[in-house]
């Protein structure tokens, strides 16, 4: 039979250090996976997030002055 997986969940603190890794300190993904033991797509994946994230606040933000 087959087991359902699981996943190991990460804190966002731990997500945005590790993005901060490679966007402000000039690490490679690469070498930021390596020193944080976890895969280097994550890394992407938590920076599109974030990016995402962001695009979406600055969005409202835009739309909060319109209204006004």
């Amino acid at each position: 039979m087959s087991e359902k997986r699981s996943y190991k969940q990460y804190p966002q603190a731990f997500k945005e250090e590790a993005v901060s890794l490679v966007t402000d300190q000039g690490y490679s993904t690469q070498q930021a996976a390596d020193s944080l033991d976890i895969r280097p797509n994550m890394i992407f994946r938590w920076k599109q997030q974030l990016e995402q994230k962001q695009e979406s606040k600055s969005l409202l933000g835009n739309e909060r002055l319109e209204l006004s």
